[in-house]
């Protein structure tokens, strides 16, 4: 064989090991990480973008892996979520993860939907509202939290009434009407109208008076609102604001209280 043939091979040798290496690497750079893995990079996330891309990255994976092992993941991934949402110690990180909690909630993929109303309670409660950026935190739960009822309402709803959150999980929220804005009562109304009883006296001493002023404010929209919250309030004071509104000049209104009377009859 020539020197030109062998120099020809030993170069062709040469360079299919170096294309071979430069494969491995490749394919090590694009493996799909375990789910551990991405677990462990969702725990030590801290930023909005690189939280957002692990999740996501875990969801693909979700969709791959058996039905019967998807639930252990599922409340793996939730439970990180959970800790960034109370811990993280930067708003944005906690309002991505928080989203991401809704999210899941709404689609039905958390088997546990009550303990995402406790920690989005517990992220109100603990915000000391003394700057702005703490106040549109705390709107942004309030408004996750009334989004995380969608999944339990009639006709379609995805959980079954049993695991609807038991009432004393939102009696945090009540004080907080004692120096409410007006957008702040809004959001805690719409909360509190998405209950099925408003007897608690740790909830209804707070709530009452509020509701009672609502149900004689000049705003039909707002008389319309607090109906359904006076219907499952059991006090004297209550059901004569909600007998005062079925006879409301404003026809939404009367509608309204009529039909918020005529549920609680029923039920």
């Amino acid at each position: 064989m020539s020197q030109f043939t062998n120099s020809s091979l030993s170069g062709y040798h040469t360079h299919m090991l170096r294309f071979v290496h430069r494969v491995r690497r490749l394919s090590r750079a694009f493996r799909t990480p375990s789910m551990s893995k991405l677990l462990f990079e969702l725990e030590g996330a801290t930023t909005p973008k690189q939280l957002a891309k692990t999740v996501n990255q875990i969801q693909d994976r979700l969709w791959k892996v058996h039905e019967e092992e998807q639930s252990a993941w599922r409340e793996r991934l939730t439970a990180s979520l959970h800790a960034h949402v109370l811990h993280a110690p930067q708003a944005p990180l906690r309002l991505e993860a928080a989203g991401w909690l809704r999210f899941l909630t709404q689609a039905r993929l958390v088997t546990k939907p009550q303990e995402i109303f406790v920690t989005f309670v517990t992220s109100v409660i603990r915000l000391h509202t003394g700057s702005t950026e703490a106040v549109i935190e705390r709107h942004a739960y309030l408004k996750m939290i009334f989004e995380c009822f969608w999944p339990f309402r009639y006709p379609y709803p995805a959980f079954s009434w049993q695991l609807f959150p038991h009432t004393s999980i939102f009696s945090p929220l009540a004080p907080l009407f004692e120096k409410a804005d007006d957008d702040l009562q809004d959001a805690l109304i719409s909360i509190f109208a998405e209950l099925p009883a408003l007897d608690d006296a740790e909830i209804v001493d707070h709530l009452l008076p509020v509701a009672l002023v609502w149900s004689q404010d000049s705003d039909a929209e707002r008389r319309r609102r607090i109906a359904p919250v006076l219907a499952r309030i059991r006090l004297t004071n209550a059901q004569e604001a909600l007998q005062r509104l079925q006879s409301d000049p404003h026809p939404l209104v009367r509608a309204s209280a009529k039909n918020a009377a005529s549920y609680m009859r029923d039920a």
